[in-house]
């Protein structure tokens, strides 16, 4: 794996309140319209809490002129690949702003679950910096949040991708998967295909889903994807769109599922 010399990003939160920024929701997959890159924008983005890394679409980082600086081997549950990036100087979203961003490029029209529209993804490399409550009932995103009344679930950090206990092993929250993924053998004969970022296509077994406990509470999927990936540290994937609501708490490295309101 090849990486370039990089520049330690910041990232600051306007201290002014903010009644939170607008979601739309993609197959459960929280979007948002307000992403400026270096003063340019608005475009629509992808938020994404299982991938490490932002994501541009080539095309637009062309003609933003970001140039080409980095390379490093991508792998996904759906397979690997070598890809290129660089770093955008100023990125922002609401009163999210950050510096010295890094920034994949990939070609969005060979993912074809993602519309044309959408011209990015945001992951953890901008998110971590940040404590924010993810409220897909009522399609709010909302910075700044200090706290959120209920049960605090700890995460770990793999590959920089919160992880949370669960009676299924350690679970990646992941805002960009459409339903649980658990990395298992089939039970049954592959019948569908996921597309990661690596645009590379592998077979799943969509199955009944099995329950998931986390703490003393318990979540019911209707389904679930199965795949064995046997060099994953992570037990699976599981899908922020199981919850009405999440806080997530980067600062102290927690997370609040369905908090109170």
């Amino acid at each position: 794996m090849l990486f370039f010399a990089t520049l330690v990003p910041s990232a600051v939160l306007e201290e002014t309140p903010q009644p939170g920024i607008p979601l739309k929701l993609l197959a459960g997959k929280p979007v948002v319209d307000t992403v400026f890159i270096n003063g340019q924008g608005p475009y629509r983005f992808l938020l994404d809490t299982g991938s490490q890394s932002n994501q541009i679409d080539a095309e637009l980082a062309r003609k933003l002129g970001i140039a080409d600086t980095l390379r490093l081997d991508l792998e996904t549950p759906s397979g690997e690949s070598t890809v290129h990036g660089g770093h955008v100087s100023e990125l922002s979203l609401g009163p999210a702003q950050a510096t010295e961003q890094e920034f994949l490029f990939t070609r969005f029209a060979d993912l074809y679950p993602l519309p044309p529209d959408i011209r990015g993804i945001l992951g953890q490399e901008f998110l971590s910096h940040f404590d924010y409550l993810l409220d897909f009932e009522h399609h709010r995103l909302i910075f700044g949040v200090s706290s959120a009344v209920g049960m605090p679930t700890t995460f770990r950090l793999i590959f920089g991708r919160m992880a949370v206990s669960t009676s299924l092993g350690d679970l990646v929250l992941d805002s960009g998967a459409e339903m649980l993924f658990l990395f298992r053998p089939f039970l049954h004969p592959a019948v569908a295909q996921v597309v990661g970022a690596s645009g590379v296509g592998v077979p799943v077994s969509i199955e009944t889903a099995p329950e998931v406990r986390i703490g003393n509470r318990r979540y019911y999927a209707s389904r679930a994807e199965f795949r064995p990936v046997p060099a994953a540290e992570e037990a699976g994937l599981l899908p922020a769109n199981l919850f009405h609501a999440i806080f997530i708490c980067n600062s102290k490295r927690y997370v609040v599922f369905n908090p109170l309101r």
